[in-house]
């Protein structure tokens, strides 16, 4: 495919469809504006409003963006963060204002310069999809589904979608492509359509996790004492199996997730979640949230595993046609690496498609070069992400090897991170995928983990009497306590 020329514009081609308005369709949709003459989005829910849909079945729960997520977001999208701080999203420093439980300590709190944001999935979706909806040359298909990919006679190139609408109609359409992007999602068809073409399965890896969530809306307080904004009570595995987390979003609320692993649910009725709640690891969320008027029903959700599909390494793909988001690579939610991997995937689609033009040269070799490109970041991410599931023997997945000593490593440095400053930096700027996993293990890094003490219990858990906001009561509890800030 020659390049086209619009204007003063280079353009790669006339027309590119992507499957699905997920976090990354829309993302590779604002990328793919720039560089042809038309984008279609083809989503099967009908797209109204900023509410959670059923397309998103996660959308009701808690959602967090890593810094370097994030970062896409602003580059591609300028004003989107001042509008979402105009409208009440919460802008938080990573180290400073979120307190974080996990294995027995609390990690010290301290300015990190690293910013975060904190409001709720169709909130963040719903204002960049109408960013992405005002662009001149894209356009949604909503309540359609795409039923097979169209190719040569060949089937070395796919060259446009089979459309057909949800509504009972029966109504089918061929849009021609010079690209399509499959950002459908976890059911994502691509293999199967793939297999028809004739080339050969995906591999595939799973670590089941059977992970199960609840989550519950809270009004948050105009005075609010406490020295935080966002919560996180996370467990020592294997013996815990239960995490919480409570964070600040629009329309001054707090939303509130618990969940567990290993088909540990939380359940969905009102005195059951709150007792969940009291079984956690450390009592604050309890405490925050035990006479906080709650303002949603409870919303469940269930994640079976942990899935990669290894696209990059099938030995033929064909022209056209390239796969991103959860399509390729799922993640168990409890880590929020979702959006940001997605974001990562969209900067990389936007690079692969400059070094195109930059070249003069055509598409050929576009779908390889772009699945080996976002394959890094994703091993990254799942790496991280299925170390912590595998602490637990009943996981099922395959334990690579030398994962013992990896594990023992990191959990070492995310207990010392309670009381050193620069280890807890490191592990948030690897966290917010800002910087390479390699920094963890830099000699300064290295040394200050294998000489790391645990300080007495005494002081870890007792220190403030105002973790939660309130005074500590009188019952006999723990109270809910943290180190004091650094």
């Amino acid at each position: 495919m020659a390049l086209k020329q619009k204007g003063s514009s280079e353009l790669i081609g006339k027309h590119a469809v992507v499957i699905g308005a997920s976090m990354a369709g829309l993302l590779a949709a604002r990328v793919l504006s720039d560089s042809f003459e038309r984008v279609t989005i083809i989503e099967r829910d009908r797209l109204e409003g900023k509410e959670a849909r059923k397309g998103v079945p996660q959308g009701r729960q808690t959602h967090g963006i890593l810094r370097k997520g994030a970062a896409v977001m602003e580059e591609l999208f300028p004003d989107l963060f001042p509008a979402l701080l105009e409208g009440g999203t919460t802008e938080v420093d990573a180290g400073a204002e979120f307190r974080w439980y996990q294995f027995g300590v609390w990690k010290i709190q301290f300015k990190s310069g690293i910013r975060a944001y904190s409001l709720s999935r169709p909130w963040l979706e719903g204002e960049i999809r109408q960013r992405v909806a005002s662009r001149a040359n894209v356009r949604f298909l909503d309540g359609s589904e795409v039923s097979r990919l169209c190719a040569s006679t060949d089937g070395k190139r796919v060259s446009g979608v089979q459309v057909r609408s949800m509504d009972g109609e029966c109504c089918e359409e061929e849009l021609t492509a010079d690209l399509v992007v499959d950002a459908s999602g976890r059911g994502s068809q691509a293999s199967h359509w793939l297999k028809d073409l004739g080339y050969p399965e995906v591999e595939e890896t799973t670590v089941k996790v059977d992970v199960g969530y609840a989550t519950r809306t809270f009004r948050r307080p105009k005075q609010f004492p406490a020295d935080w904004r966002g919560l996180l009570i996370y467990n020592t595995p294997p013996q815990e199996k239960r995490i919480g987390l409570a964070f600040p979003i629009e329309g001054e609320r707090w939303i509130v997730t618990v969940g567990g692993l290993l088909k540990d649910y939380p359940p969905s009725d009102e005195a059951g979640f709150l007792e969940y709640v009291r079984s956690l690891p450390h009592q604050a969320l309890y405490e925050l949230i035990r006479d906080a008027e709650p303002l949603s029903p409870v919303a469940t959700m269930r994640f079976p595993a942990n899935r990669r599909r290894y696209y990059e390494r099938m030995s033929r793909l064909p022209e056209g046609f390239v796969i991103m988001g959860d399509a390729v690579c799922s993640f168990n939610p409890i880590y929020g690496q979702g959006m940001t991997v997605a974001a990562i995937e969209a900067e990389t689609l936007k690079i692969c498609l400059q070094q195109r033009l930059r070249r003069q040269g055509n598409m050929v070799g576009f779908a390889r070069q772009f699945q080996k490109a976002i394959a890094k970041p994703i091993s990254i991410a799942w790496m991280f992400t299925t170390s912590e599931d595998l602490r637990y023997p009943e996981t099922e997945g395959k334990r690579p090897f030398g994962i013992g000593v990896f594990q023992w490593y990191t959990k070492r440095l995310l207990q010392a991170a309670s009381s050193d400053a620069r280890l807890a930096l490191s592990f948030y700027q690897v966290m917010n995928m800002l910087k390479p996993p390699t920094i963890l293990f830099a000699p300064r890094v290295l040394a200050a983990v294998l000489v790391w003490k645990r300080p007495e219990q005494k002081d870890n858990q007792t220190a403030s009497t105002k973790l939660s906001g309130v005074e500590e009561q009188t019952e006999e509890r723990e109270p809910a306590g943290a180190v004091q800030r650094a």
